[in-house]
């Protein structure tokens, strides 16, 4: 007996919890009230930062490149010595590449110098495998001697 009692007193909860989570909130109307403003030639534009402009949609071009690809891939000099790793690619507020974070020397990431270079100094193209090869007309030695990276907190 005491094990029924015990059994209904932890499942009355735990079928609260069920029934509570099934409880719905109402869908926000999609009929416009009377009291919504009229729109006006007052209302800003789609090109100002306070709206959201609708999505346009993109498809695949020729010669694009992942940057989910390009992190993490390894950068070789014209002698083909590997020079480092990209660690970040740093976007501008139009969404371009900037710049790419590079990490020189260090193993396993401990001691690593990171420096940030013009994304248009990098050379990026394929192989005859279709791997990605990066290439970036520098020493392992320049990048070691170039001011570190280092996030600006704002």
């Amino acid at each position: 007996m005491n094990l029924k009692v015990l059994l209904a007193a932890t499942a009355i909860p735990a079928l609260a919890t069920v029934a509570y989570a099934q409880t719905t909130t109402p869908a926000p109307s999609t009929t416009p009230s009377a009291t919504a403003p009229a729109p006006s030639s007052t209302t800003p534009s789609a090109t100002t930062n306070d709206t959201v402009m609708a999505p346009e949609w993109y498809s695949h071009q020729q010669g694009e490149w992942r940057t989910s690809k390009l992190v993490g891939s390894k950068v070789k000099n014209k002698a083909g010595d590997t020079i480092g790793d990209i660690n970040e690619i740093i976007l501008t507020n139009d969404g371009s590449a900037a710049a790419a974070v590079i990490g020189v020397g260090g193993f396993l990431g401990m001691g690593e110098h990171q420096v940030a270079v013009q994304f248009k100094s990098l050379k990026i193209d394929r192989d005859s495998n279709g791997n990605d090869v990066i290439m970036l007309d520098t020493t392992k030695d320049a990048l070691k001697q170039a001011p570190e990276w280092t996030w600006q907190s704002t």
